[in-house]
């Protein structure tokens, strides 16, 4: 396989829940805007057949929006609700009575943590509370902050099997990373499940949902894989560094890389980054 971009948010299989809001440059936080060029294609999924979706961007490694694929999904309808703008938004009272997950992994958008942001672990009520009371707050006072926490990595699929929350669309059937895991010895032998198996039997099918202003540091996906990801609700922006820049964003060492694109970054730690040319920013919702 190609080496991915590098790039905002980490899909491989994910369905997106987000309050709609492209205010702020999903690779970075609160900081300056980077200078953006390009244009990721977009196309209606339903017109485009299979050999032309591998021509035109598999092979030569190249990102699209598809529209059009995710109407009759049941997360679609079970997730969000009709605003008073007739914009979906998250259902999050649905989330917290369907799927009262013992903890799900938060992260903190405004706390760092190494190369990531600091994780929590809650419960998907407490969640949701938090959600609820800092937008009330921002709402009534009319300043504030929305709430920074971003429920990230949720392996939906695998706590919740009997759910169906989304059809995979026939460009991602051929899934070589999950079809693998799937298939681990760990789920026929109850002998070799322990602790030492978690990582080498988890998937990578992923439910993320973030208020407006959550964001994901710079990253390539797990494995360098190939990834989908597919907005339920709200709008979400993406920027994209091409493979042949990406030795670009690294240290001397090689061993850590440009955590947020919109700051300033420092030239004596990442002394090539300035050489990276303008991300190509991607829209979808």
């Amino acid at each position: 396989r190609r080496s991915t971009s590098y790039h905002n948010q980490r899909p491989n299989s994910h369905c997106e829940v987000r309050a709609s809001s492209m205010d702020q440059m999903d690779g970075g936080g609160a900081g300056r805007r980077v200078k953006v060029v390009g244009k990721v294609e977009r196309l209606d999924g339903q017109s485009l057949t299979y050999s032309e979706f591998v021509d035109r961007f598999m092979k030569p490694n190249l990102p699209v929006v598809l529209t059009g694929l995710t109407s009759s999904w049941p997360s679609c309808e079970d997730w969000t609700f009709a605003g008073p703008d007739d914009r979906r938004r998250p259902n999050l009272p649905f989330f917290a009575q369907n799927f009262s997950s013992p903890r799900v992994q938060v992260a903190d958008c405004s706390a760092r943590e190494y190369t990531d942001h600091k994780r929590l672990e809650m419960s998907m009520q407490e969640f949701v509370d938090h959600w609820v009371r800092n937008s009330n707050t921002v709402s009534s006072s009319g300043h504030g902050e929305a709430s920074s926490l971003y429920l990230k990595d949720w392996h939906f699929v695998k706590e919740y099997p009997d759910y169906v929350a989304y059809t995979t669309p026939p460009f991602f059937v051929d899934d070589w990373l999950n079809m693998y895991l799937d298939s681990h010895p760990m789920h026929r032998d109850s002998d070799i499940a322990n602790y030492k198996n978690e990582v080498n039997c988890d998937d990578y099918r992923f439910v993320y949902i973030g208020a407006k202003g959550t964001w994901t540091p710079l990253h390539a996906d797990v494995f360098r894989s190939y990834s989908w990801s597919a907005n339920v609700c709200g709008r979400k922006l993406w920027l994209f560094l091409a493979p042949s820049q990406s030795h670009l964003i690294f240290d001397r060492n090689l061993r850590s890389s440009v955590y947020d694109i919109n700051e300033d970054v420092s030239e004596k730690q990442f002394p090539e980054f300035n050489k990276v040319p303008p991300p190509t920013p991607c829209a979808s919702w």
